[in-house]
């Protein structure tokens, strides 16, 4: 036998145990007014998990690529080192690095540019996460005003089981909603809905469907402006109480196709390739420009000038050839935002939320997305 509030409460349970065991404040503030606080766990969790992502990314931009640019910048300077020395025997090169400087300079804009651009569309698809779960959790607060009262002549045991009903499928295709479109987030199909999200009755059918569409998020839309549909023909919520929750469904979709359009939208390509044959020309460019400034100096290949020289033609590629590394979030902003936000726990987070913002007298209605337990090191 299934109990939905026993399932609710033993997740809560399992979470207060958990930010116990991972260290989070717990502790209890009085106010001046008497007003006991603490400080917020869920936002706590957040902002761990946020930056224990963001601490992953910190390095992200040292490639096997870009490591074998610097590798190979260094081993031309080297090799301009000898050639120039002993094979050609050029002595007194005077080099001018002005044109190598502006030239430089230039590059380090174009490439911070791209890095400024691709983290604007990286926030903006951030922004547009947070904007689709808020309006998820708008469309379950309004569904408060479906009542059985309005037609209680009609049957109060019907009536009462035909809106639990109603809410539990609202809740659960609202979360399966934020389930589909974090999956598009991710650049995944779904083939088959998680089991909590099975609906009670027609799971077959309804799977099949969404394996099959091209839009998963779009056809849960459907059947959730379906399911009001229902709701306004059994009369119990009102033709104007109907249109505002269709108005954020359709904001709703708008974020999502905003969302979606990032996928889409054509990269500057053009842009991207003069980025990377330039930065390929100039650091290897550099490479004979710092051997001759070396021989200038200091004209002895045993002078420690020569491991300076190398250890600059190192930095110089990495530092070049990282920043267009780290530019390259202009070609897929979604993939940033995975890897920057906790999406997952935004998801448990908001299925928490959906739950207890439906109006469910009865606690009927679980968390269809809880966290999942964790047996490691203690954790539950």
């Amino acid at each position: 036998w299934w109990c939905p509030a026993q399932e609710s409460h033993s997740s809560a349970t399992a979470s207060v145990a958990l930010r116990i065991s991972s260290g989070m404040d717990t502790t209890t503030t009085t106010l001046l007014d008497g007003t006991s606080v603490l400080a917020d766990p869920d936002l706590q969790e957040h902002t761990a998990k946020a930056g224990s992502l963001a601490v992953r990314g910190f390095f992200k931009w040292v490639t096997f690529e870009v490591l074998g640019h610097a590798v190979l910048a260094t081993l031309c300077t080297g090799t301009s080192y000898v050639l120039f020395q002993y094979i050609l025997n050029v002595e007194n090169i005077n080099v001018n690095l002005l044109p190598h400087v502006l030239i430089g300079m230039v590059l380090g804009v174009i490439l911070v540019a791209r890095i400024v651009n691709g983290s604007q569309q990286a926030t903006s698809a951030a922004g547009s996460v947070i904007a689709f779960a808020s309006t998820l959790r708008t469309v379950a607060m309004l569904s408060c005003n479906v009542s059985e009262t309005l037609t209680i002549n009609a049957g109060a045991d019907h009536e009462k089981k035909a809106t639990t009903k109603f809410r539990y499928e609202l809740v659960r295709l609202l979360n399966l909603s934020f389930y589909c479109y974090t999956l598009m987030l991710k650049g995944l199909k779904l083939v088959t809905p998680p089991a909590s999200l099975i609906p009670l009755e027609g799971g077959v059918m309804e799977a099949e469907v969404l394996s099959v569409v091209s839009c998963p998020t779009a056809m849960v839309c459907k059947w959730i402006t379906s399911l009001l549909e229902e709701q306004r023909q059994a009369a119990r919520i009102t033709d104007q109480q109907v249109s505002v929750m269709t108005t954020e469904l359709i904001k709703l979709m708008k974020v999502y196709q905003d969302t979606h359009g990032l996928q889409f939208t054509p990269m500057p390509a053009m842009l991207n390739g003069f980025s990377y044959f330039f930065v390929v020309v100039w650091v290897y460019s550099m490479a004979p420009v710092i051997a001759m400034m070396e021989m200038h100096d200091n004209g002895d290949l045993n002078n420690e000038g020569f491991g300076l020289g190398l250890a600059f033609s190192f930095f110089l590629a990495l530092f070049y050839f990282g920043l267009y590394e780290a530019g390259k979030i202009i070609e897929q902003p979604l993939a940033g935002v995975v890897d920057l936000l906790p999406i997952d726990e935004m998801g448990h987070t908001l299925s928490d939320d959906l739950s207890n913002l439906v109006d469910d007298p009865n606690d009927e209605v679980p968390v269809f997305l809880p966290r999942p337990p964790d047996a490691r090191n203690g954790k539950i």
